[in-house]
């Protein structure tokens, strides 16, 4: 009898360790898994973290105006402008965002030839961009890129000038279309190009299409 307990026992102990090692497999399959899925999960992560950006930038822009009226002729002057924009994608990518632009053209007396008078025209622009890198491989160290955009324009507004423009006389709307350049050194974004606009800047002056050649420096995140 004394035999059969130590028997007992002994299967007692066998099975409680044979339940105890499956029970450690299963927890350690569920930690695997788990540990798989947040691997996948923190991968795909920083994957769009790669892929993603946010921009800030600034510049200074050149503007041209082909207009001439029997009081004054319209030449270029420089503006700034002021935006933020999102970026994703590699070697393609696209691009859209919001700027302010405050362009600025200078009208010359005709009668004086001196006498000069500034126009600026506010407009906020959101430029709709597609691209490609041709450094998308680096591109969180170096990138080097050609884009275009069409980029509609809302004019908000006339500074304070001496030939008696206003808001009245601008049109509201432009559409441009804008190609350029850009360089991107680490956290620090470079670029260059031109806008032109489809479209006449002033009511009452036929073919007074906007021009705009332009140079920004931002930061991206």
């Amino acid at each position: 009898m004394k035999n059969n307990g130590d028997h007992r026992t002994v299967r007692t102990l066998i099975l409680g360790a044979f339940f105890i090692s499956i029970s450690n497999i299963l927890m350690a399959q569920v930690d695997t898994s788990n540990q798989v899925k947040m691997d996948s999960t923190a991968a795909k992560q920083e994957k769009k973290k790669k892929k993603d950006q946010f921009i800030i930038y600034g510049g200074a822009n050149a503007n041209n105006l082909n207009v001439t009226d029997p009081k004054f002729d319209a030449q270029g002057g420089v503006g700034y402008h002021l935006g933020v924009a999102y970026k994703r994608g590699k070697f393609f990518y696209w691009q859209v965002g919001a700027r302010y632009n405050g362009a600025v053209y200078n009208l010359v007396s005709t009668s004086t030839a001196s006498d000069t008078s500034k126009l600026q025209v506010n407009a906020i622009d959101v430029p709709l961009t597609a691209g490609i890198n041709f450094l998308s491989f680096v591109n969180r160290l170096v990138a080097l890129r050609l884009f275009v955009s069409a980029v509609p324009s809302f004019n908000i507004g006339v500074g304070d000038n001496d030939v008696n423009f206003n808001k009245d006389d601008i049109n509201s709307f432009i559409m441009y279309g804008q190609a350029g350049i850009g360089v991107d050194v680490a956290f620090l974004v470079i670029e260059g190009g031109y806008n032109y606009g489809f479209n006449d800047l002033l009511k009452n002056y036929p073919n007074s299409n906007p021009g705009q050649a332009f140079v920004s420096v931002g930061f991206r995140f």
